[in-house]
């Protein structure tokens, strides 16, 4: 029976808003009716729709709705007043989420935005556009059963995005918040975890895992560690557009020749400490010491990036750079051309680069984290290296590199099968059916 779902997210264009325009499609091919309703439309699809605030109050409001009004102005003003001032953060977390306690769209409004009351709401990231406060009023208005996608760890921490082994989302952010400076700020964090945890508990907010990692601390969350069960997507890779069926030819597209071993690895912005490059530099240094020459000179490392940190200068094997490909199909004739493919995030909940790498044949090796903690596979479809562990990263390229045609062969065959049974859309569309039953 089909469904009207409503997917919720700041924006529907390039990573974790790229994610939830996925999930737009995959319901919507599943024959379901969709709108996927935004802070800021890029795209020109009709389903998707820019939230819009409609004033419904009535030109002579009763006395008691003009008094609740105020009350509730006054209310929302004063509980989110210490979390809209600007206040210190450390990057690293991305503590975006500020304020769990304000109310910033109108529900009414929302409601005929998208056209009609939905009976299942997926949302994505949703910085600066609405917070779990405001579903749990689009709940109350509708409702409708509440999935949040964690394409990152906000969905239940106290406003970070990555926890950089932080544990607070375990037991509960409190006062003692790395992500902020300022002592007498750290309250921030606690005050906003503990409206997410009761605003989940409310509407019982349910989780879907984006990857391995993030499907693991979900489990471990305070706010969904009672989940009965918890589904991951694992990147939502289309295998029509991202698949081996040129890898044949696909070095002779980009004039690289066969003769040498291509090494790919990009980020939209490597100066990222999330991105961990100065660890795969450092693996690369390390191959440079223990291969002989006549290996060494075979190697070529393609860069995608919009910039590119000026310690690759050291690197001494041949490198090319490339500007970040934003068209999916020269990006998967991309991959396909690559030999094999790095991810040296540290603190990462994806990246999908891994996913789609792996779903064009190009064996990965990463550091254990993001999509890569369940994705790679050991002797299977490439190597895991433990976080920052430099050593480990350069034994698992230099595996790759030293594997027969044969075994290579093998290797991309297993990228492509992972991607098809854990990540694909057809993999996706078994989950969402369990979910909408």
């Amino acid at each position: 029976m089909s469904k009207k779902i409503l997917i919720l997210s700041t924006g529907d264009l390039n990573g974790a808003y790229e994610a939830m325009y996925k999930v737009a499609h995959i319901l919507k091919n599943m024959g379901h009716e969709v709108v996927m309703c935004v802070k800021y439309k890029t795209k020109n699809e009709e389903f998707i729709k820019a939230y819009s605030h409609q004033s419904s109050v009535p030109a002579n409001p009763g006395l008691l709705r003009t008094i609740t009004n105020k009350v509730k102005a006054k209310l929302t003003t004063a509980s989110s007043s210490q979390a809209k001032k600007n206040f210190s953060t450390d990057s690293k977390y991305s503590f975006l989420s500020k304020d769990e306690l304000s109310e910033n769209i109108n529900v009414e409004s929302l409601i005929k935005t998208v056209g009609f009351t939905p009976d299942f709401i997926f949302t994505g990231m949703t910085i600066d556009f609405l917070n779990s406060t405001d579903l749990l009023n689009i709940y109350n208005a509708t409702q409708a059963k509440i999935f949040n996608i964690t394409v990152d760890m906000n969905h239940f921490t106290g406003g970070c995005h990555f926890s950089w082994g932080c544990e607070g989302y375990i037991r509960g952010c409190d006062e003692k918040c790395p992500a902020i400076i300022e002592a007498d700020e750290k309250v921030i964090a606690k005050n906003n975890f503990d409206r997410k945890y009761e605003n989940a508990q409310k509407a019982n907010f349910q989780i879907i895992a984006g990857s391995g990692l993030t499907f693991t601390q979900a489990q471990n969350s305070k706010i969904y560690k009672d989940q009965k069960t918890i589904h991951n997507i694992n990147s939502l890779i289309d295998t029509k557009l991202l698949n081996d069926k040129n890898k044949s030819i696909a070095k002779r597209i980009f004039s690289l020749s066969d003769d040498y071993f291509y090494i790919l690895t990009g980020a939209q912005n490597m100066e990222d400490p999330r991105k961990g490059f100065s660890y795969l530099l450092d693996a690369l240094k390390i191959l440079d010491k223990e291969l002989p020459i006549e290996l060494k000179e075979k190697i070529v490392l393609l860069v995608v990036s919009n910039t590119v940190n000026e310690e690759f200068d050291q690197v001494t094997f041949k490198k090319q750079k490339i500007d970040y490909i934003k068209d999916y199909r020269l990006l998967a004739l991309l991959y396909q051309a690559a030999d094999i493919f790095i991810n040296s995030s540290i603190e990462d909940s994806g990246p999908m680069m891994v996913s789609e790498a792996l779903a064009c044949g190009t064996p990965v090796v990463g550091f254990d984290t993001g999509v890569v903690t369940n994705m790679v596979i050991d002797d299977y479809n490439g190597y895991k290296a433990p976080v920052k562990d430099s050593r480990k990263l350069a034994e698992g390229i230099r595996k790759i590199f030293e594997l027969s045609k044969d075994s290579y062969t093998v290797f991309s065959k297993n990228a492509v099968r992972q991607v098809q049974e854990f990540s694909s859309y057809e993999y996706a569309e078994r989950i969402f059916s369990k979910i909408l039953e």
